[in-house]
């Protein structure tokens, strides 16, 4: 069960595909608790919240990259300001 398919062990597609399953079926459960009419809102709501997680996770993103770029900065300039020193 641990045979390794195109960079993903079996098992570990496997789970995958049963998350995804879990996840549309506790969809569903929320959804019977509601009224049929309200069907568009919880769309809405949903739709809302899939574009707030993504505009979440593209500003983390930018922030890990702007720390990124000033740790490049700063292991620059320590380097810069190293001197060659011939010993005698």
């Amino acid at each position: 069960m641990y045979l390794k398919k195109e960079g993903m062990t079996v098992m570990n597609k496997e789970m995958l595909h049963r998350m995804k399953i879990a996840g549309e079926y506790q969809r569903k459960a929320i959804r019977v608790l509601f009224p049929e009419e309200m069907g568009k809102h919880l769309d809405a709501i949903e739709t809302e919240m899939k574009m707030m997680v993504m505009e979440a996770a593209a500003e983390l993103l930018k922030n890990c990259n702007k720390c990124d770029a000033c740790r490049d900065e700063q292991s620059h300039e320590q380097a810069s300001k190293v001197k060659k020193v011939d010993i005698v």
